[in-house]
């Protein structure tokens, strides 16, 4: 499992929040990124529907897998939460106890990535990025373990690579 230090999270959580802007962008981010992976999606999914382009069955489906898949592992493995475990207080306030691994966030963000990415690349790109910027943003805001979030990219990666490029 990698974890960053309770005093190490401490520190970096007092600079964000002593930084009135950074905190106000984080804060921004945490809340607003996941939020435009999820309007988009169903966007996505729309578009292709009136395009008659049966990309759509393999959109639905991939992401869904992953989701489903994520959501399992969670529950079997059920790990407790940095602020469980170290006694750390998340940047932003969360009461979820247990089911950190894998990330489920990370994970959706970067399956619907790759979702973008099978119809358009630009688009892709851009929200692979924004996958991304959510995988780091998790653990800054103390409410999973890296091991987490790299575990949920991990499962959204074999997933979109396998079932949108190689099958």
């Amino acid at each position: 499992m990698i974890k960053i230090k309770p005093e190490l999270y401490n520190k970096i959580k007092k600079n964000i929040i002593s930084n009135r802007k950074l905190f106000k962008i984080i804060t921004l981010m945490y809340n607003l990124l996941p939020l435009i992976i999820f309007i988009a999606y169903p966007l996505l999914i729309i578009y292709l529907l009136f395009t008659w382009n049966m990309g759509y069955i393999r959109v639905i489906v991939v992401p869904a897998g992953t989701f489903i898949a994520v959501t399992i592992i969670r529950i079997i493995v059920n790990r407790p939460r940095p602020y469980e475990k170290t006694g750390i207080t998340p940047l932003f306030k969360k009461n979820t106890k247990g089911k950190s691994f894998p990330s489920r966030h990370v994970a959706s963000a970067f399956a619907i990535a790759f979702a973008f990415l099978y119809i358009n690349t630009f688009l892709g790109i851009l929200f692979l990025a924004l996958a991304f910027l959510i995988s780091i943003l998790r653990p800054i805001a103390g409410v999973h373990y890296v091991s987490d979030v790299i575990s949920g990219f991990l499962i959204s990666a074999l997933f979109g690579i396998l079932f949108f490029f190689i099958l």
